[in-house]
């Protein structure tokens, strides 16, 4: 039974002004490359409050959400807000079976199945995306501390059947595997990487792997370690001279 204070809980909870914050980031440069359809799916793996799921909703056809954590509840809000949502109390892998996994009571935001050196121990239900029957798949967020990616092979089958752009958190801190692993993932499937610099309004694209690795660990974080990857069959335009417009929500 994991206990957390009420301060704690009300760290992920879905407000405005946190909405406002998430939508001027990454989602802004995925909204001008044009990577949601209303004609396509979208599935947001460790979806929490709902901020990101909020925006899938308004910008897909179907949204299928996957949180494991304390904060389902707050996902919950965001399934009943919107009819296209559909959420799953449950964490994302590459098996499926109950799972140890480590609830950050801090502050709710390093939930995984890797220790991060403090927090509650549970175990939770998980999954692969490819035995979820998930189909017409266009967009996936991926954001699980660290074993991102175990999802992707997970979903291996999906992956191949539908080319979907991806949304993928990549950070220096607590990892499973080293950084390169997941950008030669991407480079072998025929995905090229690109990150949005939040502050210079602007998409900068990885051309190699070693680029892709280095560029996680720029001073500040500019990225926010969110980045994007496009199969080469569905590039439509240079990104990088996208001209960024601002999105409202």
């Amino acid at each position: 039974m994991i206990n957390l204070s009420k301060q704690v809980l009300n760290r992920r909870m879905w407000n405005a002004k946190s909405y406002k914050k998430v939508v001027n980031g990454t989602l802004t440069a995925i909204h001008n490359m044009g990577l949601l359809s209303q004609d396509k799916n979208t599935i947001d793996v460790g979806a929490a409050a709902g901020l990101l799921s909020t925006f899938f909703a308004k910008n897909s056809k179907e949204v299928y959400c996957y949180e494991p954590s304390p904060s389902f509840p707050q996902t919950q809000k965001i399934e009943k807000k919107f009819k296209n949502v559909i959420a799953f109390n449950c964490a994302v892998g590459n098996h499926t079976g109950q799972t140890e996994f480590w609830v950050d009571d801090r502050r709710l935001s390093q939930n995984g199945f890797l220790n991060p050196g403090w927090g509650q121990k549970t175990e939770v239900h998980t999954v692969k995306l490819d035995d979820q029957d998930h189909h017409d798949v266009g967009f996936v967020k991926i954001d699980t501390e660290g074993t991102e990616l175990d999802v992707l092979r997970g979903m291996e089958s999906t992956l191949t059947r539908d080319h979907p752009s991806f949304m993928i958190e990549i950070w220096d801190k607590n990892c499973k595997y080293p950084l390169r692993n997941i950008f030669e993932y991407m480079f072998n499937n025929d995905y090229a990487t690109y990150w949005y610099h939040i502050k210079k309004k602007k998409i900068m694209y990885c051309r190699t792997v070693d680029q892709a690795v280095k560029d996680v660990s720029i001073e500040g974080y500019p990225h926010d370690a969110d980045f994007i990857f496009v199969h080469h069959s569905r590039i439509l335009q240079d990104y990088t001279r996208c001209l960024i417009r601002p999105v409202t929500g």
